[in-house]
């Protein structure tokens, strides 16, 4: 079999081209290495908030949060564990004076505190549409533990939904509620729909 021979010209094209595409795979693979998994990644579905005064309603919803450890026994619920992250910093009311104030030092205090940090423990079942669990959950310094009830949505999705009042003078969020109208009040409705991996963990 002959040696294929290209002119000097086309053998010259043809290797700037493979050295040039071969450049741009390698800058391609640093940018993607330098990035964290997460920074690819949508939370796996909503936590949202609802707080009000005598004059107004506010709506609100963390756009920024993942499932850190994911621990799921279907066969002894009591054995599973999940936690979360959310980062306050993300919070939204679709006011933005609004979101300034709430991340400052009067509120969250994000400089200080830029993270919540949630654990689900003790699972039991309720049926076969209904699970408990023990949600343990810090916002800022302070560390709260209390029972929540979750709706199964869809249980080969591991799809789950529900919803809890706090109250935000546990976690030294704002001042206490006064006569003040504009005064926040002290109960805070979250709601929480998410889909949890079987198992797993996000550094």
């Amino acid at each position: 079999m002959g040696i294929l021979r290209l002119p000097p010209s086309v053998a010259s094209a043809s290797i700037l081209r493979i050295w040039r595409d071969a450049r741009r795979a390698a800058v391609s693979l640093v940018v993607t290495a330098a990035l964290p998994a997460a920074a690819f990644a949508a939370p796996p579905g909503s936590i949202r908030f609802e707080a009000a005064n005598l004059v107004t309603t506010a709506e609100g919803e963390f756009h920024d949060w993942r499932i850190v450890r994911s621990v799921v026994d279907e066969e002894h619920p009591e054995n599973s564990l999940v936690e979360l992250e959310v980062t306050i910093t993300s919070l939204d009311t679709g006011i933005e004076k609004r979101d300034t104030h709430l991340r400052s030092a009067d509120f969250f205090d994000v400089e200080k505190f830029p993270t919540a940090r949630v654990t689900l423990s003790g699972f039991r079942l309720d049926g076969t549409d209904a699970v408990d669990a023990d949600v343990t959950l810090q916002i800022r310094d302070k560390t709260k533990t209390f029972p929540m009830r979750f709706r199964i949505v869809d249980r080969a999705a591991r799809r789950i939904a529900g919803s809890v009042t706090l109250d935000r003078r546990d976690f030294g969020v704002g001042t206490p509620e006064s006569w003040n109208p504009l005064s926040v009040r002290n109960s805070v409705e979250v709601a929480v729909e998410a889909a949890v991996p079987a198992a797993g963990t996000s550094e």
